[in-house]
């Protein structure tokens, strides 16, 4: 049986990059949560400040997912679609490298980190280029590094299931951080089609790692209340999708792989 850790996500939590650290992550952990995930800009703007809350973390027995970005970091900003497979492939190698010096001390509260990767306007062959690269890279870091999985978000390559099971069929080793909210509002439906079914249960919920558990509709990315009656189809797919990455994990396990599922608890601020 996997074991589920839940983690908070850094939004709402602006003092998480220079103030009383410990003492948000004593608070978090009596609220019951098992981490944090947050960007490096998030933990701090200078090494010696993440350095400071990554050991506020330890100190408190907490665990910390970090992100790393191709581009486009923490989505704020003017998107930049020059940016060519090359550069970004290489601003992802500098976020792992920070990572790693970061996962150095031992030991180390970083337990996995969450990528965001690529663009939306790539065709396959671009991907394939980068997540490639992007896998080779965080393989030549060894363990110097927690493991990577890449996040199906809107304005990047993995923005919808389709293109995600092509890239999956050619790049087998590619691991994935699912948020199912971006592929409902991106598709503008519940992908509940018997096929669609069928893809996601037998193809993307085994390479899935890392969840981001956010409630969709086919017209928005969050919904305020997930226990409306207006939401309740949306929801129970989204309980549904996360029973099958369950069952996937429970079914891996047993072949000796990582028995440990890690989930994000995400409501975002709303845009005004």
């Amino acid at each position: 049986m996997p074991r589920l850790l839940r983690l908070r996500s850094a939004w709402g939590l602006p003092n998480l990059a220079s103030g009383d650290r410990r003492r948000i992550f004593s608070k978090l952990r009596e609220s019951g949560w098992d981490g944090v995930e947050a960007s490096l800009a998030d933990i701090g703007t200078t090494t010696a400040a993440r350095r400071e809350c990554i050991d506020a973390a330890r100190s408190e027995s907490m665990n910390l997912v970090l992100s790393a970005y191709s581009s486009w970091h923490n989505y704020e900003g003017p998107f930049d679609a020059s940016l060519s497979v090359q550069g970004h492939a290489a601003a992802f190698e500098s976020e792992l490298q920070q990572i790693a010096e970061l996962h150095s001390a031992a030991p180390s509260p970083i337990i996995h980190v969450n990528a965001h990767s690529g663009s939306d306007h790539w065709g396959d062959a671009e991907a394939i280029d980068y997540f490639e690269s992007a896998i080779g890279t965080a393989h030549a870091l060894g363990d110097a590094l927690p493991s990577v999985s890449h996040e199906t978000h809107r304005g990047r390559y993995l923005c919808c299931p389709f293109a995600t099971a092509r890239l999956l069929h050619k790049v087998p080793s590619l691991r994935l951080t699912s948020d199912f909210s971006h592929w409902v509002v991106k598709c503008e439906r519940l992908l509940d089609a018997p096929e669609e079914v069928t893809l996601l249960e037998e193809i993307i919920a085994p390479a899935v790692d890392h969840i981001h558990a956010r409630i969709g509709t086919p017209q928005a990315p969050q919904v305020a209340d997930v226990e409306s009656s207006s939401v309740r189809a949306a929801a129970e797919r989204h309980y549904a999708w996360w029973e099958a990455i369950w069952t996937a994990r429970e079914k891996a396990s047993i072949s000796g792989r990582d028995a440990t599922l890690t989930a994000t608890i995400e409501y975002g601020p709303v845009e005004l």
